[in-house]
């Protein structure tokens, strides 16, 4: 086979900016260059795509770097024209795209949309699942159809009903937990034990977001396990990965936790029962299933008194090298190469 032409696109108009640039780089290094040509492809904060005239470009190390920092030394190492944009995907004839987006419209489906659009392959999700993960409302109401557990929620939309009113009138007790709807990586995300914490939060998350989740706070042992797929013969079969414990050091696992070092402990495999890990195993593999995920997944759960809730499913999951679905994929003695080696094949149609 000869060498495929493979985009690697990273960055976009999301929150998780940085954290893209940092898995992208572990990608960009790890990719098998036997099989695979690659290009890295970035898109700016404010959705300028600048693509390098050649594939094999220099990716600077992100260690350290702020996004301003990043994007002036990618561009000016590069030697990339300011003219640089989209338009130049057609001249690259790429095989297929490898997406080290998150969060935003790099994994709500609008991204895919686009590839589609341009026929180019990429790895992970097709659009209706990204766009069915991305949205918890959905996401948590065919997760509990299908008897995974769930905390109980509901959803306000913006301008439809008095935030006060809606707040003082919740099916459930406090203290509760708020989320956008639509939102990824835990960014404006957090409890509130009082009716005054919650107005203050959904007011805060209503400045950038129309849909906003709350739910019954389940307090307990958080984990997340991943999703990989595999060929066996001509078919793609998922299997799930092992649990990591997360034990954050903040008062959850938000977006501090999850990607400033030292912001949480991880243990992997998780400290829980054969019987809970079988358990987790098999939610995360149904919620894989059920929003039609292609590829990977990772999904997160709070254990409490032995049940586990699902919290929500991630179609394009972190990939630095100490990411969770790399720790879970070392501790069965899977190698992140043929990980992406497979990611590849399978979104060639190979």
């Amino acid at each position: 086979m000869s060498k495929k032409r493979i985009g690697l696109i990273f960055g976009g108009i999301s929150s998780e900016h940085l954290i893209s640039i940092r898995s992208s780089f572990f990608i960009y290094q790890t990719i098998d260059r036997n099989d695979f040509q690659v290009i890295p492809i970035y898109i700016g904060t404010r959705g300028k795509w600048y693509i390098p005239n050649q594939f094999e470009a220099k990716f600077p190390h992100p260690e350290g770097m702020t996004e301003e920092i990043f994007s002036e030394r990618f561009i000016r190492e590069n030697e990339i024209d300011l003219t640089s944009d989209k338009h130049l995907l057609s001249v690259l004839k790429l095989d297929a795209a490898f997406l080290g987006v998150h969060g935003g419209q790099g994994e709500d489906g609008s991204l895919q949309g686009f590839l589609e659009i341009h026929q180019i392959p990429y790895t992970g999700s097709q659009v209706m699942a990204s766009a069915l993960a991305m949205d918890k409302l959905r996401s948590n109401q065919l997760f509990g159809l299908a008897g995974i557990p769930v905390a109980k929620f509901v959803e306000l939309e913006k301008g439809k009903e008095d935030v006060k009113r809606f707040v003082l009138n919740l099916p459930f007790g406090f203290p509760i937990f708020i989320k956008p709807t639509l939102g990824g990586s835990s960014v404006n995300t957090g409890p509130a034990k009082t009716p005054e914490e919650a107005i203050t939060l959904i007011e805060k998350i209503f400045v950038t977001e129309s849909r906003v989740l709350l739910s019954e706070l389940i307090s307990g042992k958080e984990v997340s396990i991943g999703v990989l797929e595999k060929k066996n013969g001509n078919v793609w079969e998922p299997f799930p990965l092992v649990p990591t414990e997360i034990r954050p050091k903040s008062e959850f696992f938000d977006y501090t936790a999850k990607y400033t070092k030292g912001g949480s402990i991880e243990i992997t495999p998780a400290e829980v029962s054969e019987e809970m890990t079988k358990t987790l195993q098999t939610y995360a593999l149904l919620c894989h299933k059920i929003l039609n995920c292609r590829g990977y997944s990772r999904s997160d759960f709070i254990i409490k008194a032995d049940t586990a809730y699902v919290l929500e499913t991630n179609t394009l999951p972190g990939m630095t090298g100490t990411s969770l679905i790399p720790q879970q994929a070392e501790a069965l003695g899977i190698q992140m190469k043929d990980v992406f080696t497979w990611l590849l094949l399978q979104s060639l149609g190979l």
